[in-house]
Order: C-alpha cells, then sequence, then structure tokens
C-alpha cells in the first residue's frame, strides 16, 4: 500500500473514531442534564424545598393525563434545562397542541386559562364526582368567579326573588337543576361555542335573554337598581322590615325592663 494511501485510511478511521466518540459523549451529556419526571417531582412535590412551585404527585397520578402517563416534558414542553427556574414563561402549557377546544371564556381581551376551570395537575373526566368540571361541582367552579349566578347565599335578595327551582320536564331522566350551569350556558359558558356540549336543554328556553325570566322571575336574582329593579324595591323593603321588626325587639325589651322594675319600686302598685 502506498505511504499517501495509508495515511488516508488511517485519517479516516481517526475520524469516525472521533466522531462516535463526541457523539457518545454528547449523548451521555444530554442523557445527565435531561429532565425526567422523577427529577421534576423531586424538586415540585408537596413539601419539597427545592421549588416554590409544588404539585400534588398523588392528585396528578390519579388524573387522566397521570393515567395515560403523559411526561413533564409532554406539557411543560418549553422546561429544557436549568434556564426554565429564571427564564418567565418557560414552564406555560399549550393545552392547544392536543386539544381542539379554545380558551375564549372570560373577557375577550384576556380569556380564561384552561388551568382556572379545569385546575392543573388534577384533571378528570367530566363524569368523575372529583372532576372540577363534574355538573356537581360547578356551583363550586363557576362561583369562583360568579359567585351570585353561582347560587351563593345574596342577603339582599334571596327572600324577595321568586324562583321555581324545578318545573313540568320533558324528561325525567334528564335534571334540570340551578346548580348546572352548564344545563343553561352550554357551550357558550364553556368555551364560547354556540353548540350544546351535554344533553341539557335548558339552553332552548332560559338563553334567550328575552325570555330568561318566563317562567317566574328572574334565574339569577340579584339586588340591583339598575338591571333589576322590582327586586332591588323587594330588597330594600324587605331591610325595612328586617331593621323595623329588631327595632321594635329592642324597644319592647327595654320597656319590658321598665315596666319590671316599676313594680320592684312599687308592689303595691301605688303611683304618685
Amino acid at each position: 500500500m502506498k505511504p499517501y494511501l495509508f495515511q488516508s485510511v488511517w485519517a479516516g478511521v481517526l475520524t469516525v473514531v472521533l466522531l462516535v466518540a463526541a457523539s457518545a459523549s454528547a449523548a451521555e451529556n444530554e442523557a445527565e442534564t435531561a429532565y425526567t419526571d422523577e427529577a421534576c417531582i423531586e424538586c415540585h412535590r408537596m413539601g419539597s424545598e427545592e421549588s416554590d412551585r409544588h404539585m400534588d404527585v398523588e392528585a396528578y397520578r390519579a388524573s387522566i393525563h397521570g393515567q395515560e402517563e403523559t411526561s413533564c416534558q409532554d406539557c411543560h414542553s418549553g422546561v429544557v434545562d436549568d434556564s426554565h427556574q429564571s427564564e418567565e414563561g418557560s414552564g406555560a402549557v399549550d393545552c392547544s397542541a392536543c386539544h381542539d377546544q379554545e380558551r375564549r371564556h372570560g373577557p375577550e381581551d384576556a380569556p380564561l386559562q384552561c388551568h382556572e376551570c379545569h385546575t392543573t395537575h388534577d384533571i378528570r373526566a367530566k363524569t368523575d364526582p372529583a372532576s372540577a368540571v363534574h355538573p356537581g361541582r360547578l356551583p363550586v367552579t363557576c362561583g369562583e368567579c360568579h359567585p351570585a349566578t353561582a347560587g351563593a347565599d345574596d342577603y339582599f335578595s334571596w327572600f324577595p326573588s321568586f324562583q321555581i327551582a324545578s318545573h313540568a320536564k320533558g324528561d325525567f331522566g334528564i335534571a334540570y337543576e340551578k346548580a348546572n350551569c352548564l344545563g343553561c350556558h352550554q357551550g357558550a359558558g364553556a368555551h364560547g361555542e354556540t353548540e350544546p356540549i351535554n344533553d341539557q336543554t335548558c339552553y332552548k328556553c332560559h338563553y334567550d335573554q328575552d325570555t330568561a325570566g318566563a317562567l317566574w322571575g328572574e334565574m339569577h336574582p340579584v339586588a340591583d337598581r339598575q338591571t333589576q329593579p322590582v327586586i332591588f324595591a323587594a330588597a330594600s323593603l324587605y331591610q325595612v322590615f328586617i331593621v323595623g321588626g329588631l327595632a321594635a325587639l329592642v324597644v319592647g325589651f327595654f320597656r319590658s325592663r321598665a315596666r319590671r322594675r316599676s313594680r320592684q319600686n312599687d308592689p303595691d302598685g301605688h303611683t304618685g
């Protein structure tokens, strides 16, 4: 073999060896620095002092994503190295990467984030009673932003409002309940859509603002002078009766004490 040919072959072999070694070294370094779910959990589990952002690991494992073994970086795709500790927004989640629903609930300029209704790591199926969007949990979830309309007690309006908790139903197999927010608001109340998202048909009668109180009174009574003046007037009158009744009780109490003292001072009933 000619010397120059031998040198070329040797140079090629050396190059291949160096490339393989570099690749192995890079893979080893990547393996050392790449995050695993275990590493994420170690920092972010409840009680960890490694981070101030904590998650309930058991709740996540019971969630839909946990049962499907979705990894942390499947959702937090922006977290690739230690820079996420100082880089603002690196841990943000884009749910639209897997889900078609858009965030259109809330103010037009700043719609709510998905997790504000569905929670972050404890996301359950809507049929699961533990789900934040299960019909039985909707008054709590929706009540975070809409306490009065979600059924929270309103001292000024619960008494004078005339509501029908149940009425003639076309299908007794369906629960037409005021507490089931999506029974009326359907997709419009959830994701800004017009198509119904469950089998509730309350919206056919109550979604139209012109017929919202057609049965008997307001569905969501609020003692507001501008929007519901009748309820405001009734609530004001109710307060007058309450205050007047309390005043009468106080006056009656002091009069009773005065009469008792008078009898004690003059047991024979003499005057003057």
